[in-house]
């Protein structure tokens, strides 16, 4: 439903005669303040224009451009928010308002995003149109680091998001699922390992991944690097799988958008408190009930943070994690995976900081910036 004003039942999206598009000032290049948003013609803050991460604003009121600054957009369009270089963020909050172009229809001349960042900003669009393609969403799409005021703009609330809202609102699940089914067929390997392994500089993951990966391997899982495969091939071998198994990340954000409700699914915690989300977002969109596979022993933090995060890298009891997998059915019964030794965490680790490009020390829970400890 399209509305101005009053409340209406289900997400109510904003129709405003000139709305203007306020992104963040380009000279602001840090995780916040993020300044940004949708302004009435007289100059009042758009509520549905914010960005929230559960029960937290996460953009904040957008400064008022000088009259001189505004550009001038003809025809109606949607604003769908923050454009994310980064991929689970993209996922998560750059889809989330795509859910009205179902209700709008034909009223669309096209739909605007602001940048997260004030950089590469037809790179980081044209990275992501073929999954704007695959939605089949015809219609032109801007990334404006300008404020722009639009002859008329339609402003929907998010549909999904981060934390509280990642079981996403039924029009939002209804609308990639459904979009979704009718591009991506099946074809793929039945039984996929989602590995982190080959991922670039700058990027966490489970300590010693290769060891689990032949592991999984001689069980018949394909490893399945999902960054050398299209979008396409992606929900493709997301939608073929029965079996998937996967460390918590990006990657299982998208599989739940086209994973069948009969599909097993096992989720590998490598930080801590993350495994839970994919629990609710699987549950929600597809009704699957994943299998959290909880065996952190040790959490190596880049010797310059406090606490484990996405650059972390997460030690596993893999005994834990075989008999876990065993446990639910999805390896064999008599499968038994050793723990790593001292020796191979020692290679696994000189390894590791050469590939980043810096020293490792082990998060201790309670200690602030505790000491840099080598693995013995």
């Amino acid at each position: 439903m399209v509305t101005t004003d009053q409340a209406a039942p289900g997400p109510v999206i904003r129709d405003l005669k000139g709305g203007i598009v306020v992104p963040i000032p380009s000279d602001i290049d840090t995780p916040q303040p993020l300044n940004t948003g949708v302004l009435t013609q007289d100059r009042a803050q758009v509520p549905e224009s914010i960005t929230w991460r559960g029960g937290n604003r996460w953009t904040f009121d957008p400064r008022i451009p000088e009259p001189q600054e505004i550009q001038q957009m003809e025809g109606r369009y949607l604003f769908a928010g923050l454009l994310y270089g980064h991929f689970g963020h993209f996922l998560v909050e750059s889809t989330a308002r795509l859910w009205a172009v179902d209700q709008l229809r034909d009223q669309l001349d096209g739909i605007v995003f602001v940048p997260k960042v004030q950089r590469r900003l037809d790179a980081v669009k044209d990275n992501y149109q073929p999954f704007f393609d695959l939605l089949g969403l015809d219609l032109p799409i801007y990334n404006l680091a300008e404020p722009t005021a639009c002859e008329r703009l339609f402003v929907p609330p998010q549909g999904f998001g981060m934390f509280g809202m990642i079981q996403g609102l039924p029009v939002y699940r209804d609308f990639m699922r459904n979009r979704l089914a009718k591009s991506i067929g099946e074809g793929g390997a039945r039984k996929i390992y989602v590995s982190r392994s080959d991922l670039t500089h700058q990027r966490g993951g489970i300590l010693g991944e290769v060891r689990l990966e032949a592991f999984l391997a001689d069980q018949g899982y394909d490893v399945f690097h999902p960054q050398n495969h299209s979008f396409e091939a992606q929900l493709q071998a997301y939608k073929s799988a029965d079996y998937i198994i996967s460390p918590d990340g990006s990657p299982l954000h998208m599989a739940a958008l086209v994973a069948r409700p009969g599909t097993k699914v096992a989720v590998i915690a490598r930080r801590p408190n993350i495994a839970l989300q994919f629990r609710y977002q699987f549950s929600a969109f597809c009704q699957i009930d994943t299998v959290t596979v909880d065996a952190l022993i040790n959490h190596w933090i880049p010797e310059s943070e406090d606490l484990p995060n996405r650059l972390s890298y997460g030690e596993l009891d893999e005994t834990v994690v075989c008999d876990t997998l065993a446990s639910a059915g999805f390896v064999a019964s008599d499968a038994r995976w050793p723990k790593m030794t001292d020796a191979e965490r020692q290679e696994i680790m000189a390894v590791l900081e050469t590939r980043q490009r810096g020293k490792f020390k082990l998060f201790i829970p309670g200690l602030v910036n505790p000491p840099l400890k080598q693995a013995p």
